[in-house]
């Protein structure tokens, strides 16, 4: 219970989380087209395809294939994170990637 503190505000009690919020909640899969589609409006879809298009064989094909073929994307996959890693992309910027994947149609 520490964790919280609470005030008056006029008639209202407020309650403040007093610690940061850490993570955006995981989503394990969205699709492919969610993902690309996510990539491309957080401007980040070209880094991805310059850092597949970097990467040293034989991952530059395994991570081609799985960009370009696979039917989802699953966040605790390796190549998730090889590709995000090479992209630049944090943990938290994949999370959250994920998470707005998750709300496209």
């Amino acid at each position: 219970m520490g964790d919280y503190t609470t005030t008056q505000s006029g008639g209202a009690v407020v309650v403040r989380l007093d610690r940061p919020v850490t993570a955006t909640p995981i989503v394990p899969v969205v699709s492919m087209r969610q993902a690309q589609l996510a990539l491309h409006a957080a401007g980040k879809l070209a880094a991805v395809e310059s850092a597949i298009a970097a990467m040293a064989e034989p991952q530059r094909s395994a991570a081609r294939i799985e960009f370009e073929r696979a039917g989802t994307v699953a966040r605790d996959h390796p190549s998730t994170a090889l590709i995000g890693t090479a992209a630049g992309l944090s943990e938290a910027e994949i999370d959250a990637l994920f998470a707005a994947a998750a709300l496209i149609p």
